[in-house]
């Protein structure tokens, strides 16, 4: 499995039998380079998307929303959250995505913007072997509420997402060391056994 970030929330992952984007943008509404859209599956987290995503989703499998599916051997489950502390009263709701593919579990919490998640959330993410999550800036979680919701779920590997310029109040709130790279490459017998890993892949 490879995993890219492209900026905002956007993060794609080549698996074996197929490829997934997580929360494309708009290139004319964000300042950042949009990913080209040649994939299996488009995932799309908050309930506001652009059409212009959508057209160059081209034939992708597009999910906007909670269900069970699954297409390419990747199993995905999106389930209900809130893009803000107040249920969802001034931003609306979101979808949180887990996923299964290469025989590796990952959650993407996509537009969170609780300040913890639930019971009923925590026990359908179960034990996620990667976890993407927005840590600040341009998310809407900050680096404070990110460490503690990471904490709560406690997966094998962290990548940080939807930051502005750098990582570092997340990581000083994790208070865990970092490796950095373009891009990151993982098989089941590479995930970590015994600590968590952080992870923050460069644009």
């Amino acid at each position: 499995m490879e995993i890219s970030w492209y900026g905002s929330r956007c993060v794609r992952v080549q698996a074996k039998d197929g490829s997934l984007l997580i929360d494309p943008f708009d290139p004319k509404e964000v300042d950042l380079r949009a990913p080209s859209t040649s994939d299996d599956i488009v995932l799309v987290s908050s309930a506001v998307v652009s059409s212009d995503v959508i057209d160059r989703a081209g034939g992708a499998f597009i999910i906007k929303g909670p269900g069970e599916y699954e297409r390419k051997g990747i199993a995905i489950r999106g389930m209900g959250a809130f893009q803000d502390s107040q249920n969802g009263s001034e931003l609306g709701r979101c979808t949180i995505y887990k996923i299964i593919a290469d025989e590796i579990s990952l959650c993407h919490l996509g537009a969170l913007g609780q300040e913890k998640l639930t019971p009923e959330q925590l026990e359908t993410i179960g034990d996620p072997d990667i976890l993407f999550i927005p840590a600040g800036g341009q998310g809407a979680l900050d680096a404070k509420v990110a460490a503690e919701i990471a904490n709560q779920i406690e997966p094998k590997i962290i990548i940080p997402i939807g930051f502005e310029s750098s990582p570092d109040k997340f990581l000083k709130e994790i208070g865990l060391p970092a490796e950095k790279m373009e891009s990151f490459k993982i098989s089941p017998k590479q995930l970590p056994a015994d600590r968590t890993m952080v992870v923050i892949l460069t644009k």
